[in-house]
Parts: C-alpha cells; structure tokens; sequence
C-alpha cells in the first residue's frame, strides 16, 4: 500500500471510496467548500486518480502520457491534508458500526462515507482467458493494447457503445485494420434510434472499419490465442486482437451482504443520497434516480458523475446542491466532437439541422414539440443553447 501521506490518526471523518473522477471531484468540492475534517480517499489502483477518457483516445494513440492523466498532483493532496490510500481495496462495510473494510490495515471509521467505486467492463465468458482478448478500463489495458496496436494488427473491437467506436477509430489512426461487431441493428440503436445509430455506421465504414450489425459472436476458433470468431450472421472473421467494450457493470462487489448491495448499482438521489445515514453513492456505482424518467438508472458518464460529486460534496456539508442537470456525455472520432443530452427515448418526433453527410449537424428530439434530447456533431458551441432549450421546454 503506498499513501501519498500519512493516515490521520484516529480520523472518522469523510472517507471516499473510489478513485476515479467522481471520487476527485467529490474531495475538490468539499475542501473548496470549506469542509476542514479528515478526508481520505481509497484508491484500489496504485496510482493517483486520473482521467479515463484519453485512454481510448489520447494516450491509446501516443499523443499524450501517464503523468498527463493524473487530475492532480501528489502535493496538492499534501496541501490539502487528503489522505490518499493507494492500492488498496475496499472488502466490505459494516452500517451499524460505519467503518468500512479494507485490504490493508483495520477497517476505516467514517462519520460520512461516500461510495464513488466506478464499474468494471463486462466480460463474454467465450473468450475469458485468452491472452490476445482485452478490455479498456485502465492505464495498463491501455499501454497494453497501444504496444499491440504498434504492429498494425487485425482488431476486432465486440461493441459499438461510444467506447468501441473511439477505440476503433483510434486503432485506424494508428494503421489497424479493424473490424468492429454490434449485436444491435445499428451503433448506439438504443439511444438515438436505428436511424441515427446507422450514421455512425456510415462514419466509421468512410474511414476504413468493417462495421458488422445485428450479429453475435458463437464461437472463437483458437490455439491458445483467438485466430478467429464465428458470427451469428454465418461470417467468420480472422483477427490478432480482440477488444471487448460491451458494457460495464457497477463495481461493487465488495458490498455483497449490505442492505445497500445491488448489482444494477446503488439506488441514490440525484445528490448521492442512498437509503444508509450517512452513506453517499456517486458516478458509475450508482443507480441515480432521474426525475425526467422517474426511475433510478445505472451507471453515469464523465459529465453526469463530476455534478453529481458536487452535489454530494454540498449537502454533506447542509448546503443547497441546487438542480440536477440533464444527462449529458460526448465523444472525439476521427477529429469529430459528438455531444448528446437529454433523453431522446421520449421523444416522438426528430428534426435534423445541416448535413449529416458532412459530418455537421445537429439533432433535436422532441416530445409534443418541446425539445427533450439533442445530439450534436461538431457543432459544440450550439450546446448552451440546446441545454437552455431543453431545460426550460422551449417550444
């Protein structure tokens, strides 16, 4: 276990369990806010919390480095007596006693305890243990696949989430042949509709990828490592690397038994309220009640879990956490800005602004012709005024 400084000796104050951006954002706020207690933060990787965006982008590509991911220095959690762990894993939690089990050491007192343990890819148990099949969620997955990449393999990226589709293009930037594989009728289909998904198709197959849709994989032909995969579709489609990217699931494991426990992510308000006094859960391991849906929904993106930890911050220290925003996130390929709010599944009519076959334009779905969800392509500086329109129901 490393720490950037020592445990505060006999602290029970505020500990975050959880490295990742809402975990960061979360201890900003609160010190910001001027919240002068003990504060630790539990990190089950070995290095500073760090951005996880450029991994599929960025760094995969070799435009940036490590160091340049990190939100902060190892000082300014000096400076601002935070107790960061490293290395060291969450085990389990006892409610009646708020102290919260660790790998390391004896369990941590808390006064408050906020739950910020992110989500874990899911895995396709046919291809479990393969050496050439990998997933993208960490600085090593990354530096991995980027020293793969660097010998211009056959990639077959399984999943056309946002995930897949930038991991796929970056991989063409870098000379892959690629083929990516969505068991939908079209990228992103759930989201924006089969008609929109089929844009990205169109986007990726301009630039190289193989786009396959509405097929499975059934079975992988190998001798030790994948030397192929066989579709649903008939297709067999040879490869040197498999990236899977269909999906994530809530990382929290380490909290079967809890009365708070659920696989689909821990129920919490907006603000990260669960049912537990004292007990917050943030980003990617909530289920954060929406109040447009009227439904807790899993999971997060980078934008919704960084509000959401400010929000958290505030009301542990009784102020106002003012209004959640709309769910929002974005994403670069092939130098394009994508930027998508809102909740375009209850919409009942779409109105395209721009050509589509430029790759600028911008999509407004509407609800009883008030705008409920808009998607963006390189067109970002449209984007205040789009969350202003559907915020406020602008006719």
């Amino acid at each position: 276990m490393v720490r950037a400084m020592a445990q505060t000796s006999g602290a029970d104050g505020i500990v975050i369990v959880g490295g990742g951006l809402a975990g960061q954002r979360c201890a900003e706020a609160l010190r910001r806010h001027g919240y002068d207690g003990a504060l630790r933060i539990v990190c089950a990787e070995p290095r500073r919390p760090y951005d996880r965006p450029p991994l599929s982008k960025e760094m995969l590509a070799g435009s940036c480095d490590e160091d340049s991911l990190a939100f902060k220095t190892a000082g300014w959690y000096e400076e601002r007596s935070i107790d960061l762990l490293l290395g060291v894993h969450a085990t389990g939690l006892d409610l009646a006693q708020r102290r919260l089990g660790v790998s390391e050491g004896r369990p941590l007192a808390y006064r408050q305890l906020v739950i910020a343990t992110g989500s874990i890819p899911r895995g396709l148990p046919l291809l479990e243990g393969y050496e050439n099949v990998s997933a993208l969620r960490s600085v090593d997955d990354c530096l991995a696949l980027r020293e793969v990449l660097a010998g211009r393999p056959r990639l077959t990226v399984l999943g056309a989430g946002f995930i897949g589709q930038e991991v796929a293009a970056t991989a063409r930037s870098l000379g892959a042949q690629v083929t990516m594989i969505e068991a939908a009728p079209a990228p992103l289909a759930s989201v924006l509709g089969r008609e929109l998904g089929s844009w990205f198709t169109r986007l990726h197959t301009a630039e190289g990828v193989e786009v396959l849709t509405d097929c499975t994989v059934t079975d992988a032909l190998s001798n030790g490592h994948v030397q192929a995969l066989r579709l649903s579709n008939g297709r067999t489609v040879d490869t040197d690397h498999v990236v899977v990217g269909i999906g994530v699931r809530p990382d929290v494991g380490w909290l079967a038994g809890s009365p708070i426990a659920s696989p689909g992510g821990i129920e919490a308000s907006p603000a990260g309220h669960t049912v537990a006094p004292g007990v917050y859960a943030i980003g990617d391991a909530a289920a954060t009640f929406d109040p447009v849906v009227g439904g807790h929904l899993p999971g997060s993106h980078w934008e919704a879990a960084s509000r959401q930890a400010g929000r958290c911050a505030c009301v542990m220290l009784g102020l106002d956490p003012g209004p959640a925003e709309l769910t929002s996130f974005w994403t670069d390929q092939y130098g394009i800005r994508i930027q998508y709010l809102g909740h375009a599944q209850l919409a009942d009519a779409v109105e395209i602004d721009g050509n589509p076959d430029v790759r600028n334009f911008s999509v407004t779905f509407t609800r009883a012709g008030r705008p409920v969800a808009g998607l963006l392509v390189d067109r970002a500086r449209e984007l205040p005024r789009l969350r202003t329109a559907i915020e406020q129901g602008e006719t």
